[in-house]
């Protein structure tokens, strides 16, 4: 059985956040930043990405990794809280690379573990990206890397149509969240 025979259809619901700033309005479908990033586990800076969780509890938790990680004191107050959108998605071409058969065909040792070397995530993302007719992938979660069923879905924006709604038909509000560190802040 090749990769390629691992690629399937796939449905369902994922969750979206963005800043909770008043007075700025966001567009729910404005993907113009994703992939920009040089700090994302999933893909090179420059690479149109879009990354969708499961649902909110992984929305937060790997939010707040990030925030640990990668954002500055001064930058806190400003992203705290978090408007959360859930969309329905459907996709034509997705390789869930949360199992044992995809990691065998990609000869990946140590999975899912393997994934927390940001640079064997990205390999193995853009190598995928590349040949392949994947859209999307289904990764486990770092933040519940021992729980399978929690995930994200990392989609590749220039292999989807130009209109978002065609992907993802449909979206509504589904509240908020607001992380706060170990102090209380």
């Amino acid at each position: 059985m090749t990769l390629g025979s691992l690629v399937k259809t796939w449905s369902g619901h994922a969750v979206r956040h963005l800043p909770d700033t008043p007075g700025l309005k966001l567009d729910v479908y404005d993907f113009s930043y994703c992939g920009r990033s040089a700090e994302n586990r999933w893909n090179m800076a420059g690479s149109p990405t879009l990354y969708l969780a499961e649902g909110k509890k992984v929305a937060l938790a790997e939010y707040a990794r990030h925030f640990e990680d990668s954002r500055t004191p001064s930058l806190a107050g400003l992203t705290y809280r978090r408007k959360i959108f859930r969309f329905k998605v459907e996709l034509e071409d997705v390789l869930d690379l949360r199992t044992a058969s995809a990691w065998d065909r990609l000869s990946l040792t140590g999975a899912p573990d393997c994934f927390k070397d940001i640079a064997v995530a990205r390999a193995t993302a853009n190598f995928i990206r590349k040949t392949t007719t994947a859209q999307a992938i289904l990764v486990p979660s770092m933040a519940f890397l021992d729980d399978l069923d929690r995930w994200c879905l990392v989609l590749f924006l220039e292999k989807l149509p130009a209109d978002p709604t065609e992907f993802l038909p449909s979206v509504r509000p589904a509240g908020v969240f607001a992380y706060t560190d170990e102090r209380g802040h």
